[in-house]
């Protein structure tokens, strides 16, 4: 069974936090219609599934007009070709796959403080899986500094009684094994977080995905 509440939140983001638990996260809250909502990105791997990701700078979204012509707001996206809904595997931007795994960095999983090893490797691993979060930071700032400035966050919204709405599963949601998550799967339903900054003319994307997730699906979004 795919995600469900497959969704576009576009909204104007004023903060951003660490959230620890059984997965950290960094939690960004942004401003639109029907909001404050609040926006949940992986920035640890966990359980094995080593985090992957990919900052684009320079991007440019396959359907540019579509998401300028968004309201402000949550939007439930149809998954399907020919929208707005994104697909790491089969969505392209002019002629080109929009990402590819060989793009992608993997952000390893910092050893335990009762880690054996060396301390110089473990601070290293520390240091690299903070990568991520540091450029959701500096991005989060730089949209913040543009009066203009808009995220727009894809993934599964939700709805938290007498609590802050948002989004989450912004990562791949395909090719996870059917033992692992495989009730995720499905195709015209991946996440990411595209930011646009008008004041510069840029778009810059935030492609996340997880090592265990195949890149050959099927129809289904199931390991092919």
């Amino acid at each position: 069974m795919p995600i469900t509440n497959y969704s576009v939140l576009a909204g104007d983001p004023v903060s951003g936090k660490v959230v620890t638990g059984s997965s950290t996260h960094y939690q960004i809250t942004m401003n639109a219609p029907g909001g404050p909502f609040t926006v949940a990105v992986n920035i640890q791997s966990v359980d094995g599934s080593e985090v992957l990701y990919a900052i684009e700078e320079g991007f440019t979204p396959p359907d540019v007009a579509g998401l300028l012509a968004l309201p402000m707001g949550m939007t439930a996206l149809e998954s399907v070709p020919g929208g707005l809904a994104l697909d790491y595997v089969r969505s392209q931007v002019s002629g080109r796959q929009m990402i590819t795994r060989e793009q992608m960095t993997l952000l390893p999983q910092v050893p335990a403080k009762n880690f054996k090893g060396n301390e110089q490797e473990r601070m290293l691993a520390q240091a690299r899986s903070s990568a991520l979060q540091n450029a959701v930071v500096t991005l989060l700032n730089m949209t913040i500094a543009d009066k203009d400035g808009v995220i727009y966050a894809f993934g599964s919204s939700y709805a938290d009684k007498g609590q802050i709405d948002g989004i989450h599963d912004i990562h791949m949601n395909q090719g996870n094994p059917v033992n692992n998550h495989g009730s995720d799967n499905g195709v015209w339903q991946d996440g990411a977080l595209l930011i646009h900054l008008p004041s510069k003319g840029t778009w810059t994307a935030i492609f996340i995905a997880f090592q265990t997730e195949s890149w050959t699906t099927d129809s289904n979004g199931n390991p092919a």
